[in-house]
């Protein structure tokens, strides 16, 4: 492990120290710190998360512009945690390094309607409502998918990517010969499109479609089978002057074994962003969240069914309790979320996120008598320290509701978050 660990690290320093000689080369790296306090947090497993824990980030990237239209970039990443009581031999320093980006672009194809990128790489569409993370179980360790995403130019103001994934759930390319990590619970690959039309100033949308199969993942009914499904949706973006708004709609449509799936989703929200205040530039927002939940006297899943949505999307704490449910940790799904909030900078390198969520279940399911999961507060304060240099303290409370046992302690999410990049 150290051996193949110090060659990949050699490789990539030799890379890096060419890019001083050669105008082709670039690199750079960052470094990421965060203490974290999870306390009380209810899970649909029945336990609660009490964890104080240390996460340390370190990434290398290295990237070569073969010319204007063709380049390769690739990056390192190593991720060790320090728990309050015990540690993973697998997130020990450097006991795991990973190339979460190694893809190369392929840019003014078809006289300059197609760019092509093949290989490892992120991919992030609108809010994160459908596809943002591809590696959930490591947390906001990684994101990459697997894929190629070909984006075409359809005419000014309009882009299409078309896309092809393919994930796995351990990594080949993973430096440990003894991985106990995993990225998903079981291997999946999609196909589909995503398109972006920004033609109307006031009107500009979103449109996608993925067809998805997992194999052999967990069923609601418990036990193991493959899943193949239709995600098909929209999203609108009107604006007019101070007033900003999001509408997404989704309907998904297939099968996880003998069960046909039936999920929906809504996004609305309306932002002000009124002439106050002077330079803390605020911005009030109201808005809706809901994933469908499973009817429990049907044959059908009539429950939302993650696509590549498993991240902290509103908050920190909760992806905490879905551990026990179907999809698992950050498995959002059956949901009702209504929300207010206000968006400020306090200072010119200070901004401040408030919200407060009552969040519900759209199906009764849970170990208590009711469908109120709780009420839930979110303060972020994020500085900038420097070009290089940022951070933030995150907070979150959760009074718990009655979709839980009578009893159950309210929970709380702390963070402290140090991030600098060369």
């Amino acid at each position: 492990m150290l051996k193949k660990t110090t060659l990949s690290a050699g490789a990539l320093a030799l890379l890096m120290g060419m890019g001083s000689a050669q105008a082709g080369w670039d690199w750079g790296g960052d470094l990421r710190v965060r203490v974290t306090d999870l306390d009380s947090i209810p899970t649909a497993a029945g336990f609660q998360y009490d964890l104080l824990f240390n996460r340390t980030r370190t990434r290398l990237w290295a990237g070569y512009q073969f010319n204007q239209d063709i380049a390769f970039r690739g990056r390192l990443m190593n991720e060790f945690r320090i728990y309050e009581r015990e540690q993973n031999d697998d997130q020990k320093f450097l006991s795991e390094v990973v190339p979460d980006l190694l893809y190369m672009d392929f840019n003014n194809l078809a006289g300059g309607l197609l760019d092509l990128r093949i290989g490892r790489q992120e991919l992030i569409y609108g809010t994160g409502n459908i596809i943002l993370n591809g590696t959930p179980l490591d947390g906001s360790r990684s994101l990459f998918f697997n894929a190629v995403k070909a984006g075409l130019t359809v005419n000014e103001g309009h882009t299409l990517d078309l896309l092809a994934i393919y994930n796995s759930k351990q990594d080949p390319l993973t430096i440990n010969s003894k991985s106990g990590l995993r990225l998903i619970e079981h291997n999946e690959r999609a196909l589909g499109f995503y398109g972006k039309n920004s033609q109307s100033e006031a009107m500009p949308f979103e449109y996608y479609w993925i067809y998805k199969e997992e194999l052999g993942s967990g069923m609601a009914v418990g036990g193991r089978s493959d899943a193949d499904f239709h995600t098909l949706g929209a999203r609108l973006m009107p604006r007019s002057g101070p007033i900003s708004a999001s509408l997404e709609l989704a309907a998904q449509d297939g099968s996880h074994g003998d069960a046909n799936l039936k999920g929906r989703l809504l996004d609305a929200s309306v932002t002000l962003r009124p002439a106050i205040w002077g330079q803390t530039r605020p911005a009030f927002t109201a808005g809706y969240y809901y994933l469908s939940g499973n009817e429990a006297d049907t044959g059908d899943n009539e429950a939302w069914y993650p696509v590549f949505s498993r991240w902290p999307q509103f908050s920190e704490l909760y992806v905490y309790s879905y551990v026990g449910t179907q999809f698992s940790i950050a498995g959002w799904t059956n949901l009702k979320a209504p929300f207010i909030g206000l968006d400020l900078n306090p200072s010119g390198n200070t901004s401040l996120k408030l919200r407060a969520h009552r969040l519900y279940a759209d199906e009764k399911d849970g170990s208590g008598d009711g469908d109120h999961r709780g009420d839930l507060f979110t303060a972020v304060l994020g500085i900038n320290l420097s070009p290089s240099l940022r951070a933030h303290l995150w907070a979150e409370y959760l009074d718990t509701g009655d979709y839980y046992p009578s009893g159950t302690s309210d929970a709380h999410f702390l963070r402290a978050n140090v991030e600098y990049t060369f």
